[in-house]
């Protein structure tokens, strides 16, 4: 018996996919809760060009949360800004919880995240 089959007869597909939709909602509960009380931290926008052969970037940091959350925080900016990006979680310090969104959009996203429930600061 391989393992695939032990697992597969402990566990059937429904179960685990019912998992997985319970996690989700639980991490939406929850990130909606900490937006109403105002619970989220503060974000850090800044505009940079250094490093990058002088093409614009907004570069958002000092995100406390879980990876989902920033992952759909960046989503949300894309599309939002029509603009490309990228985030690091769990990563060297100086980069760990940073959203890097392509072009200067420092006002736009600030907006943006005000309207989510962050507070930001430039």
């Amino acid at each position: 018996m391989d393992w695939k089959d032990i697992l597969a007869s402990s566990v059937s597909a429904d179960e685990l996919a019912q998992g997985a939709a319970e996690n989700e909602a639980d991490a939406a509960a929850r990130a909606a809760t900490d937006r109403e009380k105002g619970r989220l931290g503060t974000l850090r926008i800044e505009y940079d060009k250094k490093g990058r052969k002088g093409k614009p970037c907004t570069i958002i940091s000092q995100f406390e949360g879980e990876e989902q959350e920033l992952v759909r925080l960046k989503k949300l900016l894309q599309s939002r800004l029509a603009t490309g990006g990228s985030h690091c979680f769990n990563s060297e310090p100086p980069y760990d919880g940073q959203i890097l969104l392509q072009g200067n959009c420092v006002d736009r996203a600030a907006e943006l995240l005000r309207a989510e429930g962050y507070k930001t600061k430039r």
